[in-house]
């Protein structure tokens, strides 16, 4: 029977393998695994050969956000593990293109590995990383802080990781990114001026709807009536 790895060896072996594949090429930083900032709904669909894609339409005025979310295979093949730290890639689309990536690890391939860790096994693919500078003393609740950055002026890959409990990622977008965010707000905004009337058109709907039941009732009783 074949030893097993301890486990801290395992999880490094598994990134390794995970960063094996080419995130990033001549400067490019808008690529991870098949998929490529600007890929269109249907070419992304096709590179991660998603056979049933549910894509969530978060808005659709003043443009159209929309979001598929993409989970790995796991396999386990006799008595060789050959897992995969992805948890799952979230993309999200604008106007038919992607603006932005989320991949974020599986809590139980990662366990045990440090924000300098990450920064190693990411470093051997990306180079040198931009860590932000932290007040010494100063102590700031952060939902999901960034660990480190790396990028150029066509797409910027974010380092974070999330507490209670703890989940790391990456965030790679372009400047369209600046777009989307734009297009968020508009679209709440789309979406907020439009819910009064949408409310009064439900009522009326609604009002209209029992109206037509009582007069469906009203004529039956009325043929049906015997003095």
């Amino acid at each position: 029977m074949a030893a097993r790895l301890p486990v801290h060896i395992a999880l490094a072996v598994a990134f390794i393998l995970l960063l094996s594949i080419p995130l990033h090429g001549d400067g490019e930083w808008s690529r991870y695994r098949l998929v490529t900032l600007g890929d269109s709904v249907a070419t992304t669909i096709e590179r991660l050969e998603i056979v049933e894609p549910t894509i969530k339409v978060l808005y659709e005025r003043p443009s159209l956000v929309q979001e598929l979310t993409w989970r790995p295979h796991r396999f386990i093949s006799g008595a060789s593990v050959s897992p995969d730290p992805l948890g799952e890639l979230v993309l999200t689309f604008m106007d038919g293109k992607l603006v932005r990536i989320t991949a974020t690890y599986d809590r139980d391939r990662t366990e045990g590995l440090s924000d300098a860790d990450f920064l190693d096994l990411l470093g051997a693919t990306y180079g040198l990383a931009r860590v932000p500078t932290r007040a010494t003393g100063v102590v700031r609740f952060e939902p999901r802080r960034t660990i480190a950055n790396w990028g150029d002026d066509e797409a910027l890959v974010r380092l974070w990781s999330e507490d209670h409990p703890r989940r790391v990622g990456l965030t790679i977008t372009s400047p369209g990114d600046v777009a989307l965010q734009a297009a968020i707000a508009n679209g709440i905004i789309v979406e907020r001026d439009a819910a009064p009337a949408r409310e009064l058109a439900r009522q009326a709907a609604a009002a209209a709807a029992v109206k037509a039941r009582e007069e469906k009732t009203r004529l039956a009783n009325k043929a049906n009536f015997k003095p």
